[in-house]
């Protein structure tokens, strides 16, 4: 079962990149190389389930009992434990697990949200405002490159098991717990 979330995860992930590829192209938005200001931020959430490619992918590598101790360590720390300042330089925007981070990583910066009126504005940085992308990013309506709105990936995210793609918590919360149920649903195919 979990398993098969985590393929309908990565797959609406595929979507989700595309999607940015394209509204990115479209509007001239970039992050500027080496910023990951982002990863900082002590506000980034996501569900548990967005965090099941994520907890998969560390067993598969058998870096789960390392990150485990990291959260034990700093769990506690609103700040993401595989954030690497390091990896900034490298393009990975200090994220030593970018192929498998979760739709806020994913869409920050690139996405929106429909205003009160219902029409999708554009959520950027402070830094891409700094640099004036919000000139760059006046295509909103665009048939050709729509803008990613995070409400839509939250509901595409939850339609897949609302038990664990609803609740949002801190980015470390939702990882140590989906690390726990995959390390769980390991160890039980491992004694079968």
């Amino acid at each position: 079962m979990l398993q098969e979330l985590e393929f309908q995860v990565l797959e609406i992930y595929r979507l989700l990149d595309a999607t940015v590829a394209a509204f990115a192209e479209r509007t001239g938005l970039r992050c500027p190389q080496g910023c990951g200001q982002c990863c900082v931020s002590e506000k980034v959430e996501a569900t548990v389930l967005e965090c099941l490619p994520l907890a998969f992918s560390l067993f598969r590598t058998s870096e789960a009992e390392l990150v485990l101790q990291r959260l034990e360590q700093n769990g506690n720390d609103r700040q993401c434990v595989l954030y690497r300042p390091d990896l900034t330089r490298a393009g990975f925007w200090g994220c030593s697990q970018y192929a498998t981070r979760t739709v806020i990583c994913r869409l920050f910066g690139f996405a929106g949200n429909p205003d009160r009126d219902g029409i999708p504005r554009l959520a950027l940085c402070r830094i891409m405002k700094e640099a004036g992308a919000e000139q760059a990013a006046i295509v909103v309506g665009d048939p050709l490159a729509p803008m990613p709105l995070f409400v839509e990936a939250g509901l595409r995210i939850t339609a897949l098991h609302p038990g664990l793609g609803t609740q949002r918590l801190p980015i470390n919360v939702a990882l140590r717990q989906a690390l726990m149920k995959v390390g769980m649903v390991l160890e039980l195919q491992a004694g079968s």
